[in-house]
This record gives C-alpha cells, sequence and structure tokens, in this order.
C-alpha cells in the first residue's frame, strides 16, 4: 500500500512540467495548481484496500463454530460492497484535501520568504537527482502539517540563528549525514547555502512523505482487515443469528506503547454493530474504524485488535437455520 501511495505520486510528477507549475504559481491560480498536481484516483491502493478486506474476512471465518456450517465471505453482498465505496470515496476526498493544504501550506510559506515561483515550484516537485534522473524532495503527496515542517525546516537552515539551527537539529525525521553541514554552519554563525538548505529539506521532505505513506498504509491495512473481519459476523446475521449472540472485546498489546486513549479500552465489551469508547470519546466499532468520526490520531498505527465471541448456546441453537440460508 505504501508503494503503491508513492508511486501514484511520482506519476502525478512525471505528468506536469515546472514551468507550468511556476506560471501558474506566478499568476496567483491555486484552482488550476491544485487540479495540475491532483493525485488521481489511486486505483492500485484502492484495489488492495478491497483485497484487504476480503483477506479480513477469509482469516475470520475460521473462527466461527463448525456448528454454524461452513462459513465465506460474501464480498459482493450490500453490505460488504456499500463499506468499500463508502470508505473509499471518503479515504480520496481526505487525500485530495491534505493535497490542497500541502499545496497551499508550500506555496503561502515560499512566498512569505521571498522565494521566486521558480524556487517554489521545486520545493514542490522537488528536484531532479543526479543519480537518479528522478525529481526528489518535494512536498507534494504531504498533508498540510507536514508541509509545514519542511517549510519551517528550511526556514530555520537559512536563518543564520544559533537557536533556530539547533531547532533544526532536533527534528527527528532529519537525514543526519547533513549535520556535518548545519554545524559548520552553526560554529561560524552563517545561514546554511541556499543549495545545500533546498538539499536537506529536500532529503528531510522525502523522509515525511515515507512516513506518510507508510502511516495510511498501516491504517489502511488495519481498518480493512478490521472491517472485513466484522462484516463476517453482520452476514451471519443477515442469514439468521439473533444480533444479541454476538459480542466483541476490545485487546490492547497491554505495554507502554499503547496510545492514552486506548489504554482505558482494554477489555471493554461491546455488542456487535455498537461501538467502543475511547478515553478520548473517540467511537470505533473495531480497530482503525474511521467511519463514526474518529481521526488518524485514534487509528494511525494502531496495534489493537478486537476479539469476537458467538456465545455457544446461540451457536448450537441457531446451527441449522443458519446451515438452510446457506442452502
Amino acid at each position: 500500500m505504501a508503494r503503491a501511495y508513492l508511486d501514484q505520486i511520482r506519476a502525478t510528477l512525471d505528468s506536469v512540467t515546472i514551468a507550468e507549475i511556476e506560471r501558474l504559481i506566478a499568476s496567483r491560480d491555486d484552482s488550476a495548481l491544485g487540479d495540475v498536481l491532483a493525485l488521481g484516483v489511486f486505483a492500485a491502493l484502492m484495489e488492495l484496500i478491497r483485497s484487504g478486506y476480503i483477506a479480513g474476512g477469509k482469516a475470520e471465518v475460521s473462527s466461527v463454530p463448525s456448528s454454524l456450517g461452513r462459513q465465506e465471505l460474501d464480498v459482493n453482498a450490500a453490505g460488504a460492497q456499500s463499506w468499500l465505496a463508502e470508505h473509499i470515496a471518503a479515504l480520496k476526498a481526505q487525500m485530495a484535501m491534505d493535497q490542497v493544504d500541502g499545496i497551499r501550506v508550500t506555496v503561502s510559506s515560499g512566498l512569505q520568504a521571498g522565494r521566486s515561483p521558480r524556487q517554489i515550484a521545486l520545493d514542490l516537485a522537488g528536484r531532479v537527482s543526479k543519480q537518479t534522473g528522478r525529481r526528489t524532495g518535494g512536498s507534494v503527496g504531504l498533508p498540510g502539517n507536514f508541509a509545514q515542517y519542511v517549510a519551517d525546516a528550511r526556514t530555520q537552515l537559512r536563518s543564520g540563528d544559533a537557536e533556530q539551527l539547533r531547532k533544526y537539529l532536533t527534528r527527528t525525521r532529519r537525514d543526519k549525514r547533513f549535520d556535518a553541514t548545519v554545524l559548520r554552519a552553526l560554529k561560524e554563525g552563517r545561514p546554511v547555502a541556499q543549495a545545500d538548505a533546498d538539499r536537506i529539506a529536500g532529503r528531510y521532505a522525502d523522509r515525511l512523505l515515507q512516513t506518510h505513506a507508510q502511516m495510511i498504509a498501516r491504517t489502511e491495512a488495519l481498518e480493512s482487515f478490521g472491517a472485513g473481519r466484522d462484516r463476517v459476523y453482520e452476514q451471519l446475521v443477515e442469514r439468521g443469528l439473533p444480533r444479541e449472540a454476538i459480542v466483541k472485546d476490545w485487546e490492547t498489546r497491554r505495554d507502554e506503547k499503547v496510545r492514552n486513549s486506548h489504554a482505558g479500552m482494554q477489555g471493554q465489551t461491546r455488542a456487535l454493530g455498537e461501538p467502543f469508547s475511547a478515553n478520548s470519546g473517540a467511537l470505533l466499532r473495531y480497530p482503525g474504524d474511521r467511519g463514526l468520526g474518529a481521526g488518524w490520531d485514534e487509528t494511525a498505527n494502531c496495534r489493537c485488535q478486537a476479539r469476537y465471541t458467538i456465545r455457544a448456546n446461540y451457536a448450537r441453537r441457531d446451527a441449522g437455520n443458519l446451515r438452510g440460508a446457506l442452502r
């Protein structure tokens, strides 16, 4: 999934020219600039999300009591198709909004810093690497907050101020191979040279883009897999199993890495379809679920899982009805 996200960004950058981006920045045509740098439909990523959903269903059917007969996720059923369509539409809208925010931050920060339209265009699309011949170090694909990190890093590098240069050196995702260049400027009481600052900020942008792509991939993998698992039990209800027969428990890893808002969710029990409640007030039907409004702060890199249980007395009582429905 991360590779599919990055490949889509490369395809976007391969389809535009710096001259075109520069012209739109110079004319302040933000709408056209957004259209030119639109990231497209992410077809490969969306297909992988669908595969993750199916994989979750396949993994969960083995947990259904054998007394209920052989189970298989029907990905063509209305419920499954509805989740996939709504989720993919929401994700595309979110990524489009993130892209607009990232472009806006890069352009506005560049103009405030007195950078030329040409320089800002290169900040957006990246500069051609002598090693690979491809553009690297651009902010396209970064959400607004990450694009701001890059803009702030460039400002710190060019400031010549000792405190600002030291702040740059605290950035976790910086490429430490450039620290000697920054330390030299710090010692000499001068700004980092423009070409070096662009190279350093570009490498920082690349690392943030990798981080963002991996966050999207892990979060989407978790959510699609969890949604597929949950759908197995909704399908059982549609086939005749009483909803009250199914309960689910929230399980954390019970270690120091569990996010604070999830730590108190350990052992929460809910009926199928009812959401768990995080300490923050966020509602999630299963780990990774953003369908009820939970944001990245509640889902990104989550390691929790839901455990589903079909009460034994229902599994025995409704076995005949379910087998009949399957036939």
